[in-house]
């Protein structure tokens, strides 16, 4: 897949699903169909994912000591924080460009897994497939790993999903982030 130039994610009623669409700067189209589940899922990996990036800049710490247990609240607020302000440089007022060349067909395919693993710069990507056939594999820089969280809670919330996507510290999650996907 070439670079990715834009993503877009839509409530659709009457399939109770949010549909995925991505497209490149190639003109490619992919199209994914998300459940609630899923969604709730991909919020914990995205996360996950956030939390490990924060503890990198953070760097090591220099006592030996086990680490304090942090406040939620404050961590949650300072995620809050830094997640607005990346979020206010992205664009989500262009329009999302379709695109007539669909790689993988013109039905959306029903994502079943979700996980994460490193490009050979380092970087994380997320990897998003279906039970069979091909799916996605994105670098998720800062920005696009925002974006992508900052569409998914506005798309469960139009859903009325009532699903509670907020940044939690890692250890505060109630489940794995993987877990009944792999």
């Amino acid at each position: 897949m070439s670079q990715m130039h834009q993503m877009q994610l839509t409530y659709v009623p009457t399939e109770d699903r949010v549909l995925f669409r991505l497209n490149t700067k190639a003109r490619q189209e992919f199209r994914f169909w998300m459940t609630r589940r899923y969604s709730e899922i991909l919020w914990n990996t995205l996360t996950k994912i956030l939390n490990e990036a924060e503890q990198n800049r953070e760097g090591p710490s220099e006592t030996p000591e086990p680490p304090i247990q942090k406040d939620t609240l404050v961590e949650s607020a300072k995620q809050e924080i830094k997640h607005k302000e990346v979020v206010s440089q992205s664009d989500f007022k262009t329009q999302y460009q379709e695109s007539s060349y669909l790689p993988l067909g013109e039905e959306p395919a029903l994502l079943f897994s979700v996980g994460v693993k490193p490009n050979p710069s380092g970087q994380a990507m997320l990897c998003m497939h279906p039970e069979k056939g091909q799916g996605i594999e994105m670098v998720l820089n800062e920005q696009i790993l925002h974006s992508l969280c900052k569409l998914l809670q506005e798309t469960t919330h139009k859903a009325n999903w009532k699903l509670d996507l907020k940044f939690v510290p890692p250890g505060d999650a109630n489940e794995d982030p993987q877990a009944g996907l792999n």
